[in-house]
């Protein structure tokens, strides 16, 4: 039986990857503005749990055809992520890197955390393979673990804004994005949640009117959320964003949920090319264009994806025979 391709969830994700470029930008602002951080600090920050759901999602209907397809899954993700950090290594490796232990200890934990945007490749590895060793458990124990790590994730990355704490090695170690946000807090759990859906055919369990209102619901607690952020914040020079918001539990399963429910049936697998693309590709043009003078800004974000979308059709047509760099 040919697979289906589900061209609606091709297409959000096509949104969601501009949505992290409009991030990485400083859209309307970054952080700086309201209106700004609600939206690259909130409602755009449900973008990478989604893709983490989706990866999730998929990975359960691989391992109900073959349990033993996690090793491809595996060779593919790896390879995919050696490529890109090897494409990415002139921005994190200098003279430096070379000099002594240190250089070497910063290089492999440039390896160990993703480069930049690229800490959702090793994150989504690693919370692969805890699937795979966990895939037989129940339901309940399954969601009680993401619940249990998600929090976690979510408080430590709170702490780093709102409280310093006593020891000071520790509260040095916890200002480190990669605290909170690992294949252990962010990549398992949402990973799991994907996989979840998908064992309980929940899309078929829930109506579109409900999942319409838990994604209104689950946006207005990321706007809410995201605007208090913002509030608490507002004497800090440098406002921080949390990738682990609590609102985002219901916000982006009900988003992921929703072209599951109504299934546009896709012709090209263009478009879910064109996402990858787009977010691999978008740090490298925006690097590029801040070296040479541009600052972060809206109009930057307009050129950076003007720029993106031929690059990602080359980028595609590569993959037609290098199958590895999408």
């Amino acid at each position: 039986m040919a697979k289906v391709i589900n061209g609606g969830l091709d297409a959000l994700k096509v949104a969601l990857s501009c949505m992290v470029l409009a991030v990485h930008c400083g859209f309307l602002g970054g952080n700086g503005t309201l209106l700004g951080y609600q939206l690259n600090s909130g409602i755009f920050r449900i973008t990478v749990p989604v893709f983490f759901l989706i990866s999730g999602y998929y990975l359960y209907h691989s391992l109900q055809r073959d349990p033993h397809s996690i090793k491809l899954w595996l060779r593919r993700a790896v390879t995919l992520y050696v490529f890109w950090m090897t494409l990415y290594a002139p921005f994190y490796v200098t003279p430096a890197t070379f000099e002594g232990l240190r250089g070497a200890i910063a290089l492999i934990k440039h390896w160990v955390i993703g480069f930049f945007h690229l800490w959702y490749v090793i994150a989504m590895i690693g919370g692969g393979v805890m699937i795979y060793l966990l895939r037989h458990q129940s339901n309940r124990t399954l969601l009680c673990l993401t619940l249990l790590l998600y929090c976690t994730g979510a408080v430590l990355q709170y702490m780093r804004a709102y409280y310093e704490i006593p020891v000071p090695l520790l509260q040095h170690i916890n200002n480190n994005d990669y605290v909170g946000r690992n294949f252990l807090f962010v990549a398992f759990p949402l990973m799991t949640l994907g996989f979840l859906i998908a064992r309980n055919r929940l899309q078929e369990k829930i109506t579109t009117g409900q999942t319409l209102t838990l994604l209104l619901f689950g946006c207005a607690l990321v706007l809410a959320e995201a605007t208090l952020h913002y509030q608490l914040q507002q004497d800090s020079l440098r406002k921080l964003n949390f990738d682990c918001m609590l609102s985002i539990l219901i916000a982006a399963p009900a988003l992921f949920l929703l072209p599951l429910r109504h299934v546009i049936e896709g012709h090209s697998l263009i478009p879910a090319k064109l996402s990858a693309a787009i977010y691999y590709l978008h740090p490298l043009l925006l690097i590029l264009l801040i070296g040479i003078g541009f600052e972060e800004s809206t109009s930057t974000a307009w050129i950076v994806l003007a720029l993106t979308l031929p690059a990602s059709a080359l980028l595609i047509l590569t993959s037609r025979r290098l199958r590895f760099v999408l």
